[in-house]
């Protein structure tokens, strides 16, 4: 019985020096009184570069906003290192961090309430300003938002008094005010409509010119993590099962799990492709025995259920967890 390769750094760029962001072994998990820990996030490693965008995908429960928010150390992860340039965050004190906060932000999901429903999106934005004791923290708090499309008019409202997409895009102000290195983006666009939806990824990326932002993009939209990603991972289970740059993994998925995933999107003109299934999540998928996947993968064997797929290199810089990748 052959064997899977030994597991390498499969995430990194070879010129670290280009790594802004960097996660290594992450272990998330939840704890609940009288039942066994869930593992939210399983030994993930990813890097992120600087002034790249990197969507983070996968279906709903996969982990990925749990590890977006252990990038941010909100809260901690159980264990793993994450590293921001050269500056370890794991087991710092939120003393010592709270100044670090301002070089790596969140953008959370719902744009409503992640906003203080009692203050005005001027207060909001300037807040963070006024704590780092920026000379004039409304004046710029004004600009930035006027860089959203927020006027003055409405950066006097409350949110309950704007739109999710004005909610939004002073979500993002507050995000961007302070010129961080990286940017989180946690499902940003998924409680908007689709016309707002454009105008908000489009905000992004001038964003992320403007500023030379490096972002974490995670969403469950494969069309919108497409277009506005230059490298994909792809998360089931709380591991990542493969990485790649965009063209080439929307092209020429590796991983079985990523091939059923984008069949399963709808394209105009295209029959539709049924989704072949062999089983359903059983009670051990989390248990850290076999491939997470094989359950329901139509190429798993009996080497898939008995040990862990390492992510190894699959490709100029792609990586995949697989003991029968896709084209191998």
């Amino acid at each position: 019985m052959s064997h899977s390769p030994a597991a390498v750094d499969a995430t990194a760029p070879a010129d670290r020096h280009d790594v802004v962001l960097s996660a290594k072994d992450i272990v998330v998990e939840y704890h609940a009184k009288g039942r066994r820990p869930v593992r939210a996030v399983d030994n993930v490693s990813l890097a992120v570069r600087r002034g790249e965008t990197l969507g983070l995908v996968g279906e709903s429960g996969c982990g990925k906003s749990s590890m977006g928010r252990a990038l941010i150390q909100l809260p901690p992860p159980k264990s793993g290192e994450v590293r921001l340039g050269d500056t370890l965050l794991s087991g710092l004190s939120q003393k010592r961090l709270r100044p670090l906060r301002r070089r790596l932000q969140l953008i959370f999901q719902d744009p409503i309430s992640s906003l203080n429903p009692r203050r005005t999106a001027l207060d909001i934005v300037a807040e963070p300003l006024l704590l780092s004791g920026h000379p004039d923290p409304r004046g710029r708090a004004l600009a930035a938002l006027a860089e959203m499309g927020v006027d003055d008019q409405m950066a006097r409202r409350r949110p309950h008094e704007l739109s999710g997409g004005q909610c939004q895009r002073v979500s993002i102000a507050r995000a961007v005010v302070q010129e961080p290195d990286v940017l989180i983006c946690d499902e940003p666009v998924s409680a908007l409509d689709v016309s707002v939806q454009a105008q908000v990824l489009n905000l992004l990326e001038r964003m992320k010119a403007e500023y030379r932002l490096s972002m974490v993009f995670i969403s469950h939209d494969l069309a919108v993590v497409n277009n506005i990603s230059d490298r994909v991972a792809v998360m089931y289970l709380g591991r990542i099962c493969e990485i790649a740059p965009s063209t080439d993994l929307y092209a020429d998925p590796r991983h079985h799990y990523t091939s059923l995933l984008l069949s399963s999107v709808p394209r105009p003109g295209a029959p539709r492709v049924p989704v072949p299934r062999t089983g359903d999540i059983g009670p051990n998928t989390r248990a850290g025995v076999g491939c997470p996947f094989a359950p329901r993968c139509p190429a798993a064997t009996a080497l898939c259920r008995d040990e862990t797929p390492p992510l190894v290199e699959a490709g100029p810089d792609r990586a995949v967890a697989c003991h029968h990748p896709i084209g191998s």
